[in-house]
């Protein structure tokens, strides 16, 4: 026998029953994840400058991509879920951490995956948990955005949550400032001591005015609308690239960009 579907009275009863034991799990993960994450960077000496208004309500951030000190940055100081690569799921400690924080586990090799995150991505946002995407799909040199993939935007339009620009930079006074990259086939154990042998770290997470979705637009032309301008606002806070040089003595002071490159355009 063909096993029957569940009424909406019960499907919305699920939906319910999950949101209520993800609020669980994240209310036991979030004060663990955030002492570690601020345990980090205190170890490797990094400070975190947060400009621009951030909502209290549950929000959609689309972001640049530059390291894994980003989303440690992020944790840091915003409570938040993020999307991720599926491999990633596959690391010790990291992947039970993140799977306790309900991460939204993306296969970036199967474009059908996204069938099955859009509507996980959704049910986040309508429970009430913002969620940090960055939208490159990858991270990048600092010098130039890559393009935005437009996607897992289409969650936002669904949920009707608004969507935060969020400009990632990151500077530090002396060392190797290829080590705010992690990029190619560098391992996370080989960029570490890299990373800590840098002085005066600052990353910047600058959050631009929140967009909302239209009421009228199709869910498609609503995504790449936002995502596109999500991509703009991003551009415009990182004009000059996302790595730049700072002197100890205006180590106060916004740090200086390095070299600029023009960002490619948004793809879908």
């Amino acid at each position: 026998m063909t096993p029957s579907r569940p009424s909406f009275g019960q499907g919305a009863m699920q939906r319910i029953t999950r949101a209520i034991a993800r609020r669980i799990a994240q209310g036991v993960a979030w004060p663990f994840m955030r002492l570690l994450c601020r345990g980090v960077l205190t170890v490797l000496r990094v400070d975190v400058t947060v400009r621009g208004a951030w909502p209290r309500e549950p929000v959609l951030m689309i972001a640049n991509h530059l390291s894994w000190l980003d989303i440690v940055a992020v944790l840091a100081r915003r409570r938040c879920t993020f999307v991720a690569k599926r491999d990633v799921q596959r690391w010790p400690v990291v992947g039970w951490c993140a799977d306790a924080l309900g991460v939204i586990w993306v296969d970036r090799e199967r474009k059908r995956d996204l069938l099955r995150a859009i509507p996980a991505l959704q049910e986040t946002l309508q429970s009430g948990t913002s969620v940090l995407l960055f939208a490159e799909g990858t991270t990048g040199d600092g010098r130039a955005l890559l393009p935005f993939k437009s996607g897992l935007v289409e969650a936002a339009v669904r949920a009707r949550a608004l969507v935060v620009p969020l400009a990632v930079t990151a500077s530090a006074s002396q060392g190797d400032l290829s080590a705010l990259c992690w990029i190619g086939d560098e391992t996370l154990m080989a960029n570490l001591p890299r990373v800590g042998a840098l002085r005066d770290i600052r990353i910047t997470l600058h959050a631009a005015p929140a967009l909302m979705p239209g009421p009228f637009a199709r869910a498609r032309a609503q995504r790449k609308q936002l995502t596109a301008s999500a991509r703009t606002a991003i551009a415009i806070r990182t004009f000059g690239g996302a790595i730049r040089r700072m002197s100890p003595e205006t180590r106060h002071r916004a740090p200086q960009p390095q070299t600029f490159s023009s960002p490619p355009p948004t793809t879908s």
